[in-house]
């Protein structure tokens, strides 16, 4: 065998050597940019959800608030009328009054108590998107 055909033997094995490791290099980063776009679907899946849930108990809050307001005028609005046709000014004042505290209420009290955060412990690597 000659000198020649030894180097040219060592550099095929040299390039097989090099593309078996080239192949293998792109197959891993293929793999881990998979997991990591699949993880990311993931996570923004879960974030629509938590957000989506949010809306909802929001939503939930604000009615019953408003419900709740609407129900305080109205019983408030019959003893003034009662009160004015009775000529009685201690029901007036107990209906104005009333209703001066249900208008001077801000209708967001107590939201905090019903928004309990859900949590998304899968998450954390992201958790500064999140909040």
């Amino acid at each position: 065998m000659s000198v020649k055909n030894v180097f040219s033997a060592l550099d095929i094995a040299s390039v097989v050597t090099e593309t078996i490791n080239s192949a293998t290099s792109y197959l891993k980063t293929k793999e881990v940019e998979e997991t990591e776009r699949q993880r990311l679907i993931s996570c923004l899946n879960a974030i629509t959800a938590k957000i989506e849930l949010e809306r909802d108990k929001f939503e939930k809050f604000m009615e019953n608030s408003f419900a709740e307001r609407e129900r305080l005028y109205s019983s408030a609005d019959k003893v003034l009328e009662k009160g004015l046709q009775e000529n009685n000014m201690q029901l007036v004042t107990l209906a104005s009054n009333l209703m001066m505290n249900v208008y001077n209420k801000n209708p967001l009290d107590g939201l905090d108590n019903k928004m309990q955060d859900v949590k998304l412990e899968g998450l954390q690597p992201i958790k500064s998107y999140i909040d």
